[in-house]
């Protein structure tokens, strides 16, 4: 047992006794590990920060993309016989439009406004691609309604439907 103790002791580079690390820490050794964990530590903040604008240009493109309104239009006549009015797909303005009829908050009737409008002048601005649609109303249909009109979207090769609302909704009413 002796030998073993003798042995264990006479290795070491301090002059300490008992368990434990026995190599000494003198400053020399201590500042570069303090250099290299601020290295490290500004090496994290820079990866965050990456990471931070990565999402955020992620979220902004997933925005624009989801939320962009390629349609414009109106409803320009509304009374208890018809409701008349036009809207235009700014990403392809010659290509005709289906719209949705909603009455009192209802699905009523789908249609396709796909008529030239000939009574908007060329010189009035954004004039061009214009579609105009009508929709008739049933006789029985009396009192006092909602009518809302939705361009229908279609997004991702036709895998993704959209409905846009074209202009205020209009309250009317026949008696």
């Amino acid at each position: 047992m002796r030998d073993s103790a003798a042995r264990e002791h006479s290795s070491t580079e301090t002059e300490a006794h008992g368990p434990g690390l026995r190599a000494p820490f003198s400053g020399d050794v201590r500042q570069p590990q303090t250099a290299v964990r601020r290295r490290l530590a500004k090496l994290i903040a820079a990866k965050l920060l990456l990471d931070l604008l990565f999402v955020g240009a992620l979220a902004a493109y997933a925005y624009a993309d989801t939320f962009r309104d390629p349609f414009e239009g109106a409803l320009e006549q509304t009374d208890g016989r018809v409701l008349r009015g036009w809207v235009v797909n700014r990403s392809e303005p010659d290509a005709p439009v289906e719209v949705q009829l909603f009455l009192d908050g209802r699905f009523a009737v789908a249609g396709l406004a796909d008529k030239p409008l000939t009574e908007v002048g060329a010189e009035e601005p954004g004039a061009a691609g214009r579609r105009g649609f009508v929709f008739e109303f049933d006789p029985t249909l009396r009192g006092e309604h909602e009518a809302r009109v939705y361009a229908v979207g279609t997004g991702r090769g036709g895998a993704r439907r959209t409905l846009r609302q074209i202009g205020p909704k209009r309250v009317f009413a026949w008696r």
